[in-house]
């Protein structure tokens, strides 16, 4: 057990001559050591199915209704800076750890607890963590947590960003070593919740996962083998908006979530002035309806300092940036029903692709065409990811061609993946999301209003409003109202054409 604990602590690639102490015993016991970690080796036989979900899920309920055990979540938090550096509109010596990430990590711990779920709080820091640091987070969290911390974790590699003929601190690949904490840890825990040290993931996000994913699932269960052909067969794939979808198709849909903030000061950092050429549309069902700001942005331990996360902010106040309603498009699931469909994954084979309604259909862009989808405008970042062990397992094995587990070996991955991959491939969940060297998942968000609040995630620092408006990207901030009163429009628009098209 020594060297599993030790494994993450060699992982670092520092002190050679310890790390050739770890490996050295490790020989001697058989176990197969590969770059200084353990390379367990994790088959398709390990699992039933693509969708082993199906069993987490029904286990989740089961646990929930009755006296089982309650769901095990390893929740892991990355942290680069103990204190702010002053760049990126922070304040230079500014206490980070106490001001910004721990009121966080408090607030979404005890709201996953309010769900009845055991929380693992883990670590991951840049910085050496002292013992009165580490005691007073520990205090910070409610006593039934568990608090593991792995610090002064940045890997060593070279600096690729200029000349590589040394070594150094690669502080991007901090980001990558949460993928070692899980691997080491899979089969402790049920659930799986990586962010950056400054994202509000609260209960109501994993919960909504969980019944997401299992919704998924059971329609997954039940879904053809073979492709839905409308009546007009000459329509191209990706165009095709409605209908059943096979298997393979389920077998790259994942819940999807979009960072926001809350605007500080409208006067001087307010949203679009104009908005994109799609009418809003807040009608649901006859009723006027408006996102739900509680679930995603509303805190119940307003202090620690924390003056920079208001309480209770309203749904007005809340915004995206990171994409935009030309980048994004609808479809209808059956069972499910119209979901928004993020951007980033790349169009699949025939039997993988999934396709949907552009919301420039209509020509509200005129003779603009659709966004590449890695456009970076719309690529949406989530500042991290959530997973279930199975999920994480279909991923590692079926869904990713490179694997999504380390290790981290050629072709795919140089330098052990300490190569040019930033922060967001990493933590940010775009090795989930992106198609090139990645799992091409496509991410989908629910057009309910209630469910489209809760795949809303806060980007608590605030900071994003103040530093695109500096570069002149202000009008990238759309209120999240307005996204889903467009988003209400464009799926109008679909029915529409569904029903011109069956009529046919």
């Amino acid at each position: 057990r020594w060297i599993l604990k030790g494994e993450m602590w060699a992982g670092r690639n520092r002190h050679c001559c310890c790390t050739l102490l770890f490996v050295s015993a490790a020989l001697m016991v058989g176990i197969s050591i590969h770059y200084t970690r353990l390379s367990v080796e994790i088959h398709s036989s390990d699992i039933p199915s693509a969708y082993a979900s199906t069993n987490d899920m029904d286990a989740h309920e089961r646990r929930l209704s009755s006296n089982e055990k309650p769901l095990r979540i390893l929740y892991i938090v990355t942290s680069l800076a103990e204190f702010q550096n002053g760049r990126r509109f922070t304040t230079r010596g500014d206490d980070r750890l106490v001001n910004f990430m721990l009121p966080v990590v408090r607030e979404g711990v005890e709201s996953m607890l309010a769900k009845g779920y055991h929380v693992h709080v883990y670590l991951i820091c840049h910085y050496n963590m002292r013992r009165h640091r580490r005691r007073l987070i520990q205090e910070a969290l409610p006593k039934s947590v568990k608090l593991q911390i792995w610090d002064d974790a940045t890997p060593i590699g070279y600096k690729l960003e200029n000349e590589h003929n040394h070594t150094d601190l690669v502080t991007r690949g901090l980001a990558r070593q949460h993928r070692f904490v899980i691997k080491d840890l899979l089969m402790d825990y049920d659930f799986f919740v990586n962010f950056e040290d400054d994202m509000l993931v609260k209960g109501d996000h994993v919960e909504h996962y969980l019944n997401m994913s299992q919704q998924l699932a059971a329609l997954r269960a039940s879904a053809p083998t073979t492709r839905f052909v409308p009546k007009n067969t000459s329509t191209p794939m990706r165009d095709i908006f409605y209908g059943p979808l096979q298997k393979l198709q389920f077998d790259r849909l994942v819940p999807g979530l979009m960072r926001v903030e809350v605007l500080r000061n409208e006067e001087t950092h307010g949203a679009q002035a104009k908005l994109d050429p799609i009418p809003v549309d807040l009608v649901f069902s006859g009723e006027t309806r408006s996102v739900d700001p509680k679930p995603c942005c509303h805190v119940s331990s307003h202090k620690n300092n924390a003056t920079h996360i208001p309480a209770s902010p309203t749904s007005d106040k809340v915004f995206i940036w990171e994409t935009g309603i030309k980048g994004l498009s609808v479809r209808e699931i059956p069972g499910m029903g119209w979901v928004m469909l993020q951007s980033g994954s790349f169009l699949a084979n025939r039997d993988r692709c999934i396709g949907n309604y552009w919301s420039g259909r209509d020509g509200h862009f005129g003779n603009e065409s659709r966004p590449f989808p890695g456009d970076a405008l719309y690529l949406n970042n989530q500042g991290g990811w959530m997973a279930t062990r199975e999920q994480i397992l279909t991923w590692h094995t079926q869904q990713c061609p490179c694997g999504f587990l380390p290790p981290y070996d050629e072709p795919c991955y140089e330098l052990d993946g300490l190569d040019l991959r930033n922060v967001e491939y990493w933590s940010g969940g775009m090795s989930l999301f992106q198609a090139y060297k990645a799992c091409n998942l496509q991410r989908i968000i629910s057009l309910d209003p209630d469910e489209f609040s809760r795949q809303l995630i806060y980007h608590t620092a605030n900071n994003k409003q103040r530093q695109l408006k500096q570069r002149g990207k202000q009008d990238r901030f759309v209120k999240v109202d307005n996204l889903l009163g467009q988003l209400n429009t464009v799926k109008k628009n679909a029915i529409a054409a569904k029903n011109r098209e069956l009529e046919q």
